[in-house]
């Protein structure tokens, strides 16, 4: 924020003292410091004020020349020097030392172990590493986008940080935008949709610190489309005019207008705090790439230690020792408490001086909430209900008075100013900050108050304690997450009441954006009689539903990873996600496919679970699944060698009858697997293998095993679970299959028939309507002449990746710089 001649110190916020204390009534009687400089943007026009920040935003040094020095070629990247890296951390192999005894001492230590030993050169060549469990994969996808869409956030301390092995977040980054910006800036966005993509907030976060440094014009302009509803929640199309509101509710006035995007009924990528949250971390320094979870995941509770060492301490006072220990405590909290508010105070005022693009982000955030909370204050005040009905929640986010964005910000200052200016009040002769006092105090009384009265939150009537005034049915489901032991405990008639009234189809309960990991959790660890088994029963039938109603799941099965590696983690863990989404997929897939899945780690099985007529509670299904056989082995060429494939030769089924594509829950590491390879004798009589099988990754030899089965082998979806660097199943262009991340089930709307996503925009070419057979050293093959079928449009990696961006929602992003 430009340097004015009203700027304001921090000794300057105390200048006006009253001549006698009276008690605070309002916020304008608070000490809290409000003064921000007046800032001339804020009587511009929002083009004018683009044009006067947007020259003074830093445009990132030397990335032209960084681009250019990637060599990217899209069809074949060249991840030498990365995959080197990645292999050579998994060679266990020693050097030559010369003395032969020490060299035989060596190579049995190798065989001793079982573990055959990779030339770290030869690795890097044929783009292979190994897995944790010394499986072979593919050390890269060899395609940057791809490379991006399939990342797990690995939640390292500073995820942008260049690693030994592995290409950093920025990196990747980079070179996806080198590719293609708009995709790579869709990708971005999808990391966040909650309803269509990841819905992260920590990755998508660093990712938009990395557009911060890179392209902040991009992401300033962009901003609106996160809290924007431009996802359509009914899957099912309807008219143009039903779904866009394209009226006025002003007189003419610009900042009347409902805007165009706004789809009714719809639903947003994020949230509104999402701004309020980037906001912190650009003040805080923090919108940098490191984990956000640092500044905006504070935990401010007393040591219980120290809290607990200070009552025996206590205990050992006389009262009147600890009357004044005590007095003495909150004298030091106070001068500690107006010390840090003093610090905050001075870093504001010093960031929005001093850092142009943080200046331009409050400007930008301050004016989007400004002109939501205008318009919405217009609709208040019609007395339209239905109009009413459909306010958005800008009000429930935006930021209070003195809370977590305000202290670290003064946001709240400058959306009042913009909503009250100084004309708005009779003060004559009075200061700047006797001015955003006032502005502050209607800012809270006359837009807040009202606003998120009428939106009926949740939270408000439990500040107040009027529990008999809260509509269950509209808690959010997050909301309904962490204050359902609340509504048991202040209002049990009530809440139990609604609850069976859910059970039996007289009521709804929202469970939108819980994912199924989280579901399974709560279930795996409660009580079944409890409370939170019987909400997150009612949740899962609602997930299970919002899925079924967004499209249509046929011929498709899950296979879980149920191995030990899916068992690490702090919170949700890979493996709850992964019973989760593979449980969700057997309840909403269509018969005959829909009801099964398999779970695998040493010994794959077929378990019977889910679907219309599975009558069981999300408890009892989860605990048929824990009979199953769980172990520290993730032997996934078992599913297909050992199960699927000699069922399919024992009892002849039908190639039409084989599941076409297979989901695939896992973290990717994969058992070293056990070749089967074809041999032949020397003169000597000694058997040898071919060289090229202990090449082949576990998707190559899956291909063999279904050519040699004749069969087929279906479209295989690798969907990770686990943020563990490197070694991928497959590369960006093998045809039949997909790589996908993330715990959502959002990203399972992709992979629907009718959900939005464009069925049909495939492009059709030779690749899609080849036959892959068995040949090369690769295991790759394509029948020519008259031998080549028609084949029906078979995905692929890119193709996934393609789609996922393709949905209409993301086609309001813009790249501007």
């Amino acid at each position: 924020m430009s340097a004015m001649d009203s700027n304001p110190t921090p000794s300057s916020q105390h200048q006006e003292e009253p001549s006698e204390e009276k008690a605070k009534t309002t916020s304008i009687d608070s000490s809290f410091p409000v003064l921000l400089p007046e800032e001339p943007c804020l009587r511009m026009s929002q083009e004018e004020s683009e044009a006067h920040i947007f020259p003074t935003l830093p445009v990132y040094a030397g990335l032209e020349s960084a681009v250019e020095d990637m060599d990217i070629d899209i069809k074949e990247n060249d991840n030498t020097s990365t995959t080197a890296n990645n292999s050579s951390r998994t060679s266990t192999s020693k050097a030559k030392t010369g003395n032969a005894f020490i060299d035989a001492l060596d190579s049995a230590a190798n065989r001793s172990t079982g573990e055959e030993s990779y030339d770290a050169a030869e690795m890097a060549l044929r783009n292979r590493m190994l897995t944790e469990n010394r499986g072979m994969a593919y050390a890269s996808t060899q395609h940057p986008l791809l490379e991006l869409f399939s990342m797990v956030d690995s939640g390292r301390e500073v995820f942008g940080a260049k690693s030994d092995t592995m290409e950093s977040l920025a990196e990747k980054l980079d070179k996806a935008w080198a590719v293609d910006p708009l995709t790579t800036l869709k990708i971005i966005w999808l990391t966040r949709s909650i309803h269509l993509g990841r819905g992260e907030r920590g990755l998508f976060y660093k990712q938009i610190g990395w557009l911060r440094e890179r392209h902040p014009k991009t992401l300033l302009g962009n901003l609106e489309w996160i809290y924007r509803a431009v996802v359509k929640k009914d899957a099912k199309k309807r008219e143009a005019e039903e779904g866009i509101v394209v009226g006025k509710v002003g007189e003419g006035e610009k900042e009347g207008e409902v805007d165009d995007y706004e789809v009714i009924h719809g639903a947003s990528h994020g949230y509104w705090k999402d701004l309020l949250n980037i906001l912190v971390l650009s003040a805080e320094g923090k919108l940098d790439m490191s984990n956000p979870d640092h500044v905006l995941l504070k935990d401010c509770r007393v040591n219980r230690k120290w809290n607990k060492r200070w009552k025996k301490r206590n205990r050992q006072l006389t009262p009147e020792q600890r009357a004044q220990a005590a007095e003495e405590l909150i004298k030091q909290q106070k001068a500690a408490s107006k010390a840090e508010k003093a610090r905050r105070y001075e870093h504001i005022l010093l960031s929005l001086a001093t850092d142009p693009f943080h200046r331009a982000l409050h400007l930008t955030v301050a004016r989007l909430f400004a002109d939501q909370l205008r318009k919405d204050m217009h609709i208040l005040n019609t007395g339209n209900k239905e109009a009413i009905r459909e306010l958005p929640l800008c009000a429930k986010w935006a930021p209070s008075l003195e809370g977590f964005h305000d202290k670290h910000t003064l946001i709240a200052s400058t959306i009042a100013e913009l909503l009250f200016p100084p004309s708005t009040f009779n003060l004559e002769n009075s200061s700047r900050e006797t001015y955003l006092k006032h502005a502050r105090e209607h800012y809270r009384f006359r837009t807040l108050s009202p606003l998120r009265a009428s939106l009926a939150i949740v939270e408000r009537n439990i500040s107040t304690n009027t529990f008999s005034a809260i509509q269950y049915s509209h808690v959010p489901s997050l909301a309904m997450n962490q204050y359902k032991s609340l509504f048991r405990t202040k209002d049990e008639d009530r809440f139990v009441a609604y609850l069976r009234s859910v059970a039996k189809g007289k009521a709804t309960i929202s469970g939108a954006v819980l994912t199924p990991g989280m579901l399974v959790k709560q279930v795996l660890h409660a009580d079944p009689t409890s409370t939170d088994a019987m909400v997150a029963e009612l949740q899962w039938k609602t997930l299970v539903q919002r899925i079924r109603d967004s499209g249509v799941l046929a011929n498709s099965m899950p296979v879980c990873d149920v191995s030990g590696s899916m068992m690490q983690g702090h919170g949700v863990a890979p493996l709850h996600h992964a019973l989760g989404l593979s449980l969700l997929m057997a309840e909403v897939t269509q018969p005959p496919f829909g009801g099964r899945m398999i779970t695998f780690s040493q010994n794959p099985q077929i378990q019977l679970v889910g679907g219309a007529d599975d009558k069981r509670s999300l408890a009892e299904k989860l605990h048929y699944m824990r009979g199953a056989d769980w172990s520290m082995n993730t032997n996934f060429v078992a599913v297909f060698r050992n199960l699927i494939l000699p069922l399919a030769v024992e009892h002849k089924v039908p190639a039409e009858d084989m599941a076409k594509r297979v989901f695939v829950f896992s973290d990717m590491q994969f058992d070293q697997a056990q070749y089967k390879p074809s041999v032949y004798h020397t003169a000597t009589g000694q058997v040898e293998a071919e060289e090229t099988d202990r090449w082949q990754t576990h998707h190559q030899v899956l291909q063999k095993e279904f050519a040699k089965a004749g069969y087929e082998m279906p479209e295989l979806v690798y969907w990770n679970l686990a943020g563990r660097e490197g070694a991928v199943p497959v590369q960006h262009d093998m045809v039949g299959t997909a790589l996908v991340a993330g715990k959502s089930q959002g990203m399972m709307k992709v992979f629907l028939e009718g959900a939005g996503f464009g069925e049909d925009d495939f492009e059709e070419g030779d690749e899609g309507e080849m036959e892959v057979v068995e040949g090369g050293e690769e295991g790759w093959g394509v029948v020519q002449g008259e031998e080549r079928k028609k084949k029906e449009k078979r995905i692929d990696p890119l193709k996934i990746v393609r789609k996922s961006v393709g949905h209409e929602a993301f086609g309001v992003l813009r790249v501007l710089d």
